[in-house]
């Protein structure tokens, strides 16, 4: 194989900038702001092959800590899967797969990915298993409530969030912890204008309107407040049903479904920790990398 393996390229200022232009061309998706904001960190690594100059194919390495019923977990989350369309069917991705497993398999308690549907019987091969995932959503009546939009371009908003990212979500039985520059990731670019502060609660809310559902990604502030009043008064007029990207440590009163994973179906490394099985649980949808 006539090509060179970086696993350090956001260092670098040309393979950084051959790197998002191949992030770009894939999934029309860049992150240099993120790092020139100063939000990455070395718990996002690429993997990333280069033909000379050129970025050719990419597998990223995100280490993430997880508090799962109150333990920690060093899990390790695989993505941005790319590989230019001139250089595809030549094992580069599978190159890159064996790299990762040979550097991290014994380096974290699990490692798992989400796959599109034209890549379902590539993953298999590692020995990843598919696990179905459990979506939580509960009716509701709204209640007068004051919210505030969160302005990410000013610094007292920006560092507001952080403040109460601190706090956590007291709300998630499952949750990624201690990465900010993963939120920054979200919270910076496509889902900046879905961040919201209540002040009654102290809390805030990153959550999105589709039609008459409540769609709500996250939640920080302070334990011992209610989730279904801050989801009563979050929500906007015309809501009547909330639907959770996240898994509720009192699900009791929500209807649990399957989710629809025909184009974004999480698969787990069997050789390693798999809470999944024979649980109805959600990877936090704001965390997917």
């Amino acid at each position: 194989m006539n090509y060179q393996l970086c696993k350090d390229v956001m260092r670098n200022d040309a393979r950084r900038k051959a790197f998002d232009e191949l992030a770009v061309k894939t999934f029309q998706l860049s992150f240099e702001s993120w790092y020139q904001d100063g939000y990455w960190e070395e718990t996002n690594m690429p993997y990333t092959l280069f033909d000379g100059d050129k970025a050719v194919a990419n597998v990223s390495v995100n280490r993430m800590e997880l508090n799962w019923q109150g333990k920690r977990r060093h899990y390790i989350q695989l993505g941005t899967v790319m590989t230019d369309g001139a250089y595809r069917n030549q094992g580069l991705s599978r190159f890159l797969m064996d790299e990762i497993m040979k550097d991290w398999e014994n380096q974290c308690d699990s490692i798992f990915l989400f796959a599109n549907k034209t890549v379902l019987d590539f993953y298999p091969k590692f020995g990843f298993k598919r696990e179905k995932q459990y979506q939580y959503n509960i009716m509701i009546d709204k209640v007068p409530g004051l919210r505030r939009k969160i302005d990410m371009g000013c610094l007292q908003d920006r560092e507001m969030l952080k403040k109460h990212y601190m706090k956590s979500n007291p709300f998630s039985n499952f949750q990624v912890i201690n990465n900010y520059s993963l939120l920054m990731f979200y919270c910076s670019s496509f889902m900046k204008d879905c961040l919201y502060y209540m002040p009654q609660h102290d809390a805030v809310v990153i959550a999105e309107q589709e039609g008459s559902v409540f769609r709500c990604f996250k939640i920080f502030c302070d334990d011992g407040k209610n989730l279904n009043d801050i989801m009563c008064s979050a929500a906007p007029e015309g809501t009547n049903e909330v639907v959770l990207g996240f898994t509720p440590k009192d699900g009791l009163n929500y209807e649990v479904k399957p989710v629809d994973d025909s184009n974004n179906a999480l698969f787990v490394l069997k050789s390693k920790e798999n809470i999944y099985e024979n649980k109805k649980l959600m990877f936090p949808e704001m965390f997917h990398t």
